[in-house]
């Protein structure tokens, strides 16, 4: 893989992440350039579809997700488990998972030396 391929994903997976949490266009960090950043980032912005869940939801669903880490709860009490769209539990985990600690997460199971 070379290293543009490298940077095309990555900016389009932050391109989508940004459409799935509901931040506008305006936040792609790339709009002063006209660069492969620009246009993996918009490509992946635009694979969002959303008709379904508009944007100042998957805002407000981010937030929840972020809520609830703060407070300590744990993810496998997101609301939106049974849900008959799991894009919507998505959303909250992907407001909730920077506030994980991989060293915790990574240990759970194993018993104290």
């Amino acid at each position: 893989m070379s290293a543009d391929d490298v940077i095309f994903s990555q900016c389009f997976d932050d391109g989508r992440r940004a459409a799935r949490i509901g931040l506008p266009r305006t936040t792609n960090p790339y709009l002063d350039e006209g660069s492969i950043e620009l246009d993996a980032w918009i490509e992946g912005y635009e694979t969002v579809d959303s008709s379904e869940i508009i944007p100042i939801e998957r805002i407000h669903l981010f937030h929840l997700g972020r809520e609830a880490a703060e407070r300590g709860d744990p993810a496998s009490m997101c609301p939106y488990m049974n849900d008959d769209n799991p894009e919507r539990m998505e959303i909250w985990l992907l407001g909730y998972a920077p506030y994980v600690d991989p060293e915790l997460t990574a240990n759970d199971n194993v018993p104290p030396t």
